[in-house]
């Protein structure tokens, strides 16, 4: 009989005809990415789907075709991860790739330290067809994820590995709005998960215009994101960070809404970055909010 699985590697997909060949490199990738087979959990999420690229994915042997009404990326991860029962899991967008091996060299770490829940590696950004290294200080953050994440995000959609037993589905329960991976690093290192760092590429994360990112929404969580983890009570040094965060959002608003002309919004702004720690450095921005002061 052949090998069960030990990996599922799980694709929120909106199954449209426009990612069509994205997304069968991905599964490309996925399949390239480990000696072993992979179980591939594939989850439709909305009604945009194409019917061809539904029909596609349920005829591969190797991938659990399921689907959900709500077009959400979070919650198809949340999806995906109830229906993960493999000793480890993954993600995958479907617009990315895995790097050949790249599955194999997270599980052999994984399977060689038991103790460690997580594993993360490196990879490429991809803009415009030229590879850029995503992480510059990948492998200082095991002695501390929650400093770490305040330096760097450690954890996008395609560079961990997780040990089943030990990243339950409640982690993937009430996911931040445009930050998931975020606020998903934050409660894992808040909970004193065991993370190792591999400073080794393992993916492509293809940067495609109007991503999420890129988007004034996603800007605009800041706020909300940053409030959350102070109501988690996270330890001092790690509060007063998010709050010289929270001064420089504030700054970045008020810069923003003074080149618009709205001179009360950028002043209100303004105010609150100065209450913030660390807020005396933006003291000297005050004499722009003058009168006749030039916007540039």
């Amino acid at each position: 009989m052949d090998k069960s699985p030990t990996v599922s590697v799980i694709i929120p997909t909106l199954a449209d005809a426009a990612r069509s060949e994205s997304l069968k490199r991905a599964v490309k990738s996925i399949r390239a990415s480990a000696h072993e087979a992979v179980k591939i959990i594939a989850v439709v999420n909305g009604n945009r789907f194409d019917t061809d690229v539904c029909t596609w994915l349920n005829r591969q042997p190797d991938i659990v075709f399921d689907q959900i009404e709500t077009a959400s990326s979070p919650v198809a991860q949340r999806r995906g991860r109830y229906l993960v029962d493999t000793e480890y899991f993954a993600f995958l967008d479907d617009d990315d790739e895995y790097l050949l091996g790249a599955t194999d060299l997270k599980l052999d770490y994984l399977a060689q330290n038991p103790s460690c829940d997580l594993v993360v590696c490196n990879g490429f950004r991809n803009t415009s067809g030229h590879d850029n290294i995503f992480y510059h200080r990948l492998s200082d953050i095991s002695d501390d994820p929650l400093a770490a994440l305040f330096r760097e995000n450690w954890l996008t959609s395609c560079n961990a590995l997780f040990r089943t037993a030990s990243i339950s589905s409640e982690f993937f329960e009430n996911p931040h709005p445009y930050a998931e991976w975020t606020w998903l690093a934050f409660r894992l290192a808040m909970a004193g998960k065991q993370l190792a760092a591999l400073d080794e590429p393992g993916f492509r994360n293809n940067d495609t215009p109007g991503s999420l990112g890129k988007s004034n929404a996603y800007k605009a969580i800041c706020f909300s994101l940053y409030e959350r983890m102070l109501a988690s009570s996270p330890p001092t040094h790690i509060a007063k960070t998010i709050r010289i965060r929270i001064g420089a959002a504030w700054h970045e608003r008020s810069a923003e809404a003074l080149m618009k002309g709205m001179w009360l919004v950028a002043s209100q702004c303004h105010l609150r970055s100065l209450l913030q720690p660390g807020g005396l450095r933006y003291l000297a921005y005050s004499r722009r909010l003058l009168p006749g002061w030039p916007k540039v």
